[in-house]
């Protein structure tokens, strides 16, 4: 195989240097009647028999598992070759491979470059004295290109990428893989019309759609150059003057957030204006930072990322657009992003605003995992019975150094499930990675999960809960939990989940988890001891399920919003998909590396 890439490459470069002696024809492709193709082509190859392909073919696919199905439905009529070699259909197919670029995929993935050199040398007649050697290349065209057509369009179906393989144990949904009856539609579809079945099956979703504008939009702006912002640690506030805001200007106005219309001189560029701040604030919602009243070092860190950082994430997220998920999506759904720590919960009715709340998630030592389930009951005022791991690591070992840490956090042990008096146990002689009780953590404000939980199956135990530790919701950085989703708006997510609610059902609620009522109904019925608690768990009705989907994406779109955002990658979870949609050239920089 080598040697026949070697070989036409050599024949290829001989025809370049005697074609410039020549008088120059009209390129195939450039025609479309289709007797000027055939002319051309039997003028170069009059001997040229189309059953003798068509028996090569025959032969040749007779073995292999892709090609033989859709041959031999056909009775091995080739789809690139008719009584001449289509180039027509050949250049079209190409132009699309290389466009191939617009969905953050290569060209080469599906050996544009390859098809394209086999195709231009056939074209140009080269081969006027060696059949033999053209219907060697005509059939490695046919073949190269159907496997192609095949790739492309099962993966843009389906993704290029099986995800399971890429997150392995920390990844649970489940996604849908080709069948033998997709198989089919496919062989059909590409022997009747190859550049619609390649068309046809790009993704069409709004988001998807985003990603591929942004991508060729971030393109053609890399073209007009980067200068990095050396400002050190300065901060900038509101009406400042500095050399450096002019060059945040400029950065902002490449990245897209600002469109200056009324800066008519340098002077007003060094300016931190109004508009301008707007401009940041509005870069840094789109990656996932905290608006500020000033500009500092994290923002200008971000502002100083090339362009390529951006792509990127975009590569990889279109990639996971791409994977086809079977689970249901309710009319209710609340949807996850670990990466951005954001929960969305929406409801197909129309009938109330999208919920959008932010989340704390697991460390990238204690990943959240990746998963789909139906959201199954809500538990007010949860026991959080603590897992053996973070009793061990964490609760024994601080036990040991303070002999009021349990006591104080209102847990309490357990032993084959009786009680055990804490004080009973000579907590010096412990050693924390032998410790095999059961701690419980009773009901309370204090408690780690706080006031209400929200339960569904999954694989992991981890669950959807309130927490006592509101700070950590005001960091950038919100990966802190040990693999459960902490949710900022637990109160609301609940009313969510069992809407419509009346006024007096919330004050129910909070009067269930120890909080006021709000509504003047509700103090009125409080103050008469008419206000019934709510059980500490509400069954979710099976005809209203709320679907749950807990997932990672880097580059996305939040309901009604027409911006794409960006967040970090805490876990690193693009670069296995862009190494597994690159592996040829991962396995070059490995080597570059050593």
């Amino acid at each position: 195989m080598k040697y026949f890439i070697w070989f036409i490459t050599f024949l290829i470069f001989s025809f370049l240097i005697t074609s410039c002696k020549r008088k120059e024809h009209t390129k195939v492709s450039e025609s479309d009647k289709k007797e000027v193709l055939q002319s051309k082509f039997a003028q170069n190859y009059p001997e040229f028999d189309f059953r003798v392909l068509q028996e090569s073919l025959k032969a040749h696919t007779d073995q292999d598992s892709i090609l033989k199905p859709i041959y031999t439905v056909t009775g091995f009529n080739p789809v690139w070759i008719h009584d001449t070699l289509d180039t027509k259909r050949l250049y079209t197919f190409i132009d699309i491979l290389n466009q191939a670029e617009e969905h953050g995929l290569s060209p080469e993935m599906f050996s544009s470059s390859k098809i394209k050199s086999m195709t231009d040398a056939i074209d140009s007649g080269i081969f006027v004295n060696n059949l033999d050697t053209v219907y060697k290349i005509m059939l490695d065209i046919e073949e190269t290109s159907t496997k192609s057509a095949i790739r492309y369009i099962t993966g843009m179906k389906y993704g290029f990428v099986n995800p399971r393989n890429l997150y392995q144990k920390d990844y649970d949904i489940i996604t849908s893989v080709p069948d033998s009856l997709f198989y089919e539609d496919v062989y059909t579809e590409i022997m009747k019309d190859p550049i619609s079945a390649l068309l046809n099956s790009q993704p069409t979703e709004e988001v998807y759609l985003k990603l591929s504008e942004e991508y060729k939009l971030l393109k053609k702006r890399k073209e007009a150059g980067f200068k990095e912002i050396a400002s050190g640690d300065a901060t900038y506030k509101l009406g400042d003057k500095n050399k450096h805001i002019k060059d945040i200007a400029n950065r902002l106005i490449l990245t897209g957030e600002y469109a200056p219309d009324s800066i008519s001189s340098d002077s007003l560029q060094m300016r931190l204006d109004e508009e301008l701040l707007v401009a940041i604030n509005t870069f840094r919602r789109r990656n996932s930072y905290p608006e500020e009243a000033e500009i500092g070092k994290l923002t200008i860190s971000a502002l100083n990322r090339p362009l390529d950082y951006y792509q990127a994430k975009i590569r990889a997220n279109m990639e996971r657009y791409r994977w086809r998920r079977t689970k249901t999506r309710r009319n209710k759904h609340i949807e996850v992003n670990v990466a951005a720590a954001m929960l969305v919960a929406s409801n197909t009715s129309g009938d109330s605003l999208p919920l959008v709340s932010r989340v704390c998630v697991g460390s990238v030592k204690n990943k959240t995992p990746l998963l789909q389930s139906d959201i199954s009951y809500i538990n007010l005022n949860p026991v959080w019975n603590i897992p053996t791991s973070i009793a061990q690591k964490e609760v024994a070992v601080l036990q040991k150094k303070d002999p009021t840490y349990i006591e104080r956090h209102n847990m309490k042990l357990y032993k084959r499930g009786k009680e055990v008096d804490v004080s009973s146990i000579d907590w010096k002689n412990v050693d924390p990675s032998k410790f095999s009780y059961t701690i419980k953590q009773d009901p309370g404000g204090g408690n780690s999960l706080g006031l209400i939980k929200f339960m569904f199956n999954n694989a992991f135990s981890v669950y959807l809960h309130d927490t006592p530790s509101k700070l950590a919701f005001n960091r950038k950085d919100r990966a802190v939990s040990h693999g459960c989703v902490r949710v900022q708006k637990p109160f609301e997510l609940a009313f969510f989940c069992v809407s419509p609610v009346t006024e007096i059902y919330k004050d129910r609620l909070y009067h269930s988890i120890n909080k006021q009522p709000i509504s003047d109904d509700g103090k009125k019925l409080l103050k008469e001891q008419k206000l019934k608690k709510l059980p500490d768990i509400i069954n979710i009705d099976k005809e209203d399920k709320i679907s749950l989907s807990i997932d990672y994406y880097t580059a996305f779109m939040y309901p009604d919003d027409k911006l794409l955002y960006y967040a970090d990658d805490t876990y690193e979870y693009d670069q296995l998909i862009l190494d597994a949609l690159n592996p040829k050239q991962t396995t070059e920089k490995k080597r570059e590396d050593k």
